[in-house]
């Protein structure tokens, strides 16, 4: 977990901000707190500390010469400040400390999320020594929050004041800018200082790897002139990003609609499996998709008919059917995965109407929050595979031992369960047991028990107001940070998170 060190003189206002949260549904700890910026100083030369949140008015020490003390002695701690509406000139010079975004009290617990799961992924980026550029700073946070609705008009205009930004402009819209080397941030660097520069135009990097660049212009025309030019400069001058697609949103009137031309923007996005790359993909093409789309037809019809008649073969199908996507020399965007995901395993519901719908919701919500095709593909596999258990009652051919296990493990699920502990009570060898047991249920004995304990813990997390880590505890995790690990990694968001959903 990341470790928090909260600095405020009021101490209400430190615990209010430890009580808005479970920090450690999202792998946030508040280690320290602190009433003057001489104090928090002290801890942090003393102990380690990944994230400071401070106030910026605080007696001999201020809130920002905190963090410029800071970042002399350890640069890596990343810094949030609390400010009031009146401090905009304080907040000014936090921009030069690179702080990673400001919070106007009292503080919203929406917004507090955000800047700490943005930051939180910088820092994991840095400890893996992954050079993906993160959605890091305060103007691109500010960008990304008002592009998806989530902070209002004035807010947003304010924020871009303090880096000396006007919104003038009679015609806005959003293109986004996907290339095959984001990974390389010194690329992503030079093409936006390149756009910032030479365009009216403001640039972030959002969490889906993809450049979001909103243009400003005097008419709709001169918008795609600017997208065309762009296309023009990124082909013929060596910036090194491999093959590319610019899909543009639609020109709007007002700053205030930005949201929608983002909209449209993503659905430009999605029509690049069908384009020769780098080019600009805006309304005024007319792309021919019937191949394509009668051949994709094809593709779910053999996998659901071979799901139909209990063929473990739809299987190799599904590696093939992602095997083909991810073949394709223009598919370089993460999201166009993901829309392929949903209308495959849309089609296989809709197609067999199952009573059951744990498993489809389950399944599109594990999507949502994957982060790569071979994530992706793994998780449509198990869904198919369980599919055919549950189609054709597979639970029943399944032998004495495996079903004495199973409904053991059914009403038991919360208390210390191994192979061992079970081989002896039903009197079998453990190692012959877990042999039995993967070859009859499909999948090794910890990750069944880890899966049904999750399952059972979602139904907690809907149904009472247990904190999370209670909650892991009642369903048989003994440490709770494990329970936090296993519910990221398996339901793909933190337990909190899905409670929301």
């Amino acid at each position: 977990m990341y470790k928090v060190l909260l600095a405020d003189d009021e101490p209400i206002i430190t615990k209010g901000l430890a009580a808005i949260l479970d920090w450690e549904d999202y792998g946030f700890e508040i280690v320290h707190t602190a009433e003057s910026g001489e104090e928090a100083l002290s801890i942090i030369k003393e102990h380690p500390i990944d994230i400071l949140i401070t106030d910026i008015l605080m007696g001999e020490i201020s809130g920002l010469d905190l963090i410029q003390e800071v970042k002399g002695i350890r640069p890596e701690i990343k810094s949030i400040v609390l400010t009031g509406y009146q401090e905009f000139d304080f907040v000014k010079r936090g921009l030069l400390l690179e702080i990673e975004n400001y919070l106007v009290k009292p503080v919203d617990e929406e917004e507090l999320l955000k800047t700490l799961q943005s930051v939180g992924r910088k820092l994991k980026a840095e400890a893996s020594g992954a050079t993906t550029p993160e959605v890091s700073s305060m103007l691109d946070n500010t960008l990304w929050s008002f592009l998806n609705g989530e902070v209002d008009r004035h807010d947003c205009l304010e924020r871009l004041a303090l880096y000396h930004i006007e919104i003038n402009q009679p015609f806005y819209n959003v293109s986004i800018l996907n290339i095959e080397h984001f990974h390389k941030a010194d690329v992503i660097k030079d093409i936006r200082q390149f756009l910032e520069e030479q365009y009216s135009a403001l640039c972030l990097n959002n969490p889906n790897q993809e450049m979001v660049i909103i243009f400003g212009g005097e008419s709709k025309e001169d918008l795609l002139k600017q997208n065309q030019r762009l296309v023009h400069d990124l082909r013929e001058e060596d910036r090194e990003t491999g093959l590319f697609y610019l899909a543009m949103g639609k020109p709007v009137p007002l700053f205030d609609e930005l949201e929608n031309s983002l909209m449209m923007a993503r659905e430009q996005s999605s029509l690049q499996v069908y384009l020769e790359p780098n080019v600009l993909i805006s309304g005024l093409q007319v792309v021919d998709r019937q191949d394509e789309l009668k051949r994709l037809q094809e593709f779910k019809e053999n996998i659901l008919k071979r799901l139909m008649n209990e063929e473990e073969e739809s299987l190799e199908l599904i590696n093939l059917f992602f095997k083909e996507l991810t073949e394709k020399p223009n598919m370089i965007s993460p999201q166009i995965g993901k829309k392929y995901a949903f209308d495959l395993i849309s089609y296989i519901h809709h197609s067999l109407k199952p009573e059951d719908l744990s498993l489809y919701t389950a399944v599109v919500e594990r999507i949502v929050y994957s982060s790569d095709i071979g994530q992706i593909k793994e998780i449509v596999t198990e869904y198919c595979y369980e599919l055919i258990l549950t189609i054709h009652n597979h639970v029943h051919l399944r032998s004495p031992i495996v079903q004495n296990v199973l409904q053991h493990i059914h009403s038991h699920y919360d208390e210390g369960l191994s192979l061992k502990t079970l081989g002896q009570q039903f009197h079998v060898n453990a190692i012959y047991l877990g042999q039995l047991f993967q070859k009859e249920v499909g999948v090794v004995f910890s990750e069944y028990l880890n899966r049904y304990r999750l399952e059972k813990a979602k139904e907690l997390l809907k149904t009472t107001h247990y904190r999370a880590g209670d909650i892991g505890k009642k369903v048989g995790y003994s440490d709770t940070t494990y329970f936090y690990k296993q519910f990221k990694k398996i339901i793909g968001t933190t337990p909190s998170e899905w409670r929301k959903i």
